[in-house]
């Protein structure tokens, strides 16, 4: 069985509704771990998206300004790609080509770790999120 690698693309950036509307990281957290997490996943997205999705958008010759949104949707938005003000409503702001980053569960993991100082394995309790 193959490692389960978690998708970021550079188009959802651009999307009120991108990165699953949001709920991408917390789908495969789930399927990776088979739990839920116990970690905000929208500030871990955000810090996967400033370690590894930005360096590919700078390395294919793009500008990104992000924004980091507290919403149900997508929380990690760009403002302006290569100067240009992004509307998060259309279709037709996007990345030519197409920017994908493939994150593995190890690379997640650093990031958590660096993220909350925690050097322990992710390997998450299950916990009570209330109603």
């Amino acid at each position: 069985m193959s490692e389960k690698r978690f998708m970021l693309d550079a188009e959802s950036l651009c999307s009120k509704w991108g990165f699953g509307d949001g709920d991408a990281l917390d789908d495969w957290w789930w399927d990776t771990y088979d739990e839920d997490p116990d970690v905000n996943t929208d500030e871990l997205l955000y810090a996967l998206v400033m370690a590894h999705l930005v360096p590919a958008i700078r390395d294919a010759g793009h500008s990104v300004d992000l924004e980091r949104i507290d919403t149900i949707h997508n929380p990690v938005r760009a403002v302006r790609v290569d100067e240009a003000e992004v509307d998060w409503y259309s279709l037709e702001d996007t990345f030519a080509p197409t920017i994908t980053v493939w994150v593995t569960r190890d690379q997640v993991e650093d990031v958590v770790r660096k993220t909350t100082g925690s050097e322990r394995s992710i390997s998450p309790p299950l916990i009570d999120r209330g109603s």
